[in-house]
């Protein structure tokens, strides 16, 4: 039996001078063990072109980190403009059109950190600019130091929700590698996680079949708690029940 297509968007960076195109390989490791068939949708010049031919294929999609999203996306604040990072706006414009498809016909989608973020705005959200300023927050929401990967803040999940079944447990520490998140969360979702400032860390949309967006990285830290395994594994179910649909 053929394996369900996961459309999942590259990032771009610079190596020896010349741009490449790179998704991480801890996704594209879970997708395949989970009997999933990752297809990387390359962020350059004539993909929009091309999605009409990538949307026949989509079973599930996958969005995760990258660039700041463009203030433009969403009704923006001054503080928005004020803490801008680097922006891409073709990966903006590939992943709401993506996205749009994917809500329109009830594909499954997990939006993981920026993923997440992007998951708010196309569906009528906003976003801080930056977390910790803006909230004047004393709980760190990245740490750029030699603690990078190791760094951990914790989160309180909302009891009775998708996150709940798959952590099992009231309050969990996390990964975080953002600065802007979610400040209005769109109408359609429901909260699963709070930090300690009450950021939203979590949502889903109770009506959907799997509509979800994490602001952490349970990929990055699978040994910690089985809950992060039982996240993907509900998307790969999710995505197994959508093709039989």
């Amino acid at each position: 039996m053929p394996r369900p297509v996961v459309l999942i968007t590259t990032r771009r960076t610079i190596r020896k001078h010349k741009y490449i195109d790179y998704v991480g390989e801890l996704h594209l490791q879970l997708l395949i063990r989970l009997g999933m068939l990752p297809l990387m949708i390359p962020v350059v010049e004539g993909t929009p072109q091309c999605l009409p031919q990538y949307r026949e294929r989509m079973q599930g999609l996958l969005l995760v980190e990258g660039e700041d999203i463009e203030p433009a996306r969403y009704q923006a604040e001054p503080a928005n403009l004020e803490y801008l990072e680097k922006t891409h706006a073709l990966k903006d414009e590939i992943e709401v059109r993506l996205l749009r498809h994917a809500l329109r016909h009830k594909i499954p989608v997990l939006g993981i950190c920026r993923g997440s973020q992007m998951l708010n705005v196309v569906c009528g959200g906003t976003l801080y600019g930056d977390v910790q300023k803006e909230k004047q927050s004393a709980l760190k929401h990245i740490n750029p130091g030699e603690h990078y990967d190791d760094y951990r803040h914790p989160v309180t999940i909302v009891s009775g929700t998708p996150l709940d079944e798959w952590y099992r447990q009231r309050t969990i520490s996390v990964n975080s590698y953002h600065h802007q998140g979610v400040r209005q969360l769109a109408r359609r979702f429901r909260p699963m996680a709070h930090a300690e400032d009450g950021l939203i860390e979590a949502f889903h949309d109770p009506k959907a079949p799997f509509v979800v967006g994490l602001q952490f990285h349970p990929e990055r830290m699978l040994k910690d708690y089985e809950g992060n395994w039982r996240v993907w594994e509900a998307f790969a179910g999710a995505v197994r029940r959508s093709t039989v649909r």
